[in-house]
């Protein structure tokens, strides 16, 4: 695996101020080690993004466009009832996918 910066920021300030190109978002991580272990994806930045506040939620806009929080996972937004009878197609396309 090729060596990166590993960057832990305490807020959303933070993270988009670490970003830059040849970066990626850690989330999850299991795709992204899974890639990074086989040189699919060699990023020379991973922010982690999962202590930070704020980034798991769901939620409708008053014009009716759905919010996803970076850090939900396809799991919770397939098994979110609001989520599921707005997109029922969607959320079972998400319960039946891979990583």
């Amino acid at each position: 695996m090729k060596r990166f910066d590993f960057v832990q920021p305490a807020s959303l300030s933070q993270a988009l101020g670490a970003w830059k190109p040849g970066a990626v978002w850690l989330g999850g991580g299991t795709s992204l080690v899974d890639l990074m272990k086989t040189g699919a994806a060699t990023p020379d930045r991973v922010i982690d993004i999962t202590r930070l506040p704020g980034l798991r939620g769901i939620e409708v806009l008053a014009d009716g466009a759905t919010r996803i929080g970076a850090l939900v996972s396809n799991a919770d937004l397939a098994r979110d009832d609001g989520f599921a009878s707005r997109f029922p197609m969607v959320a079972e396309a998400l319960l039946s996918g891979a990583s």
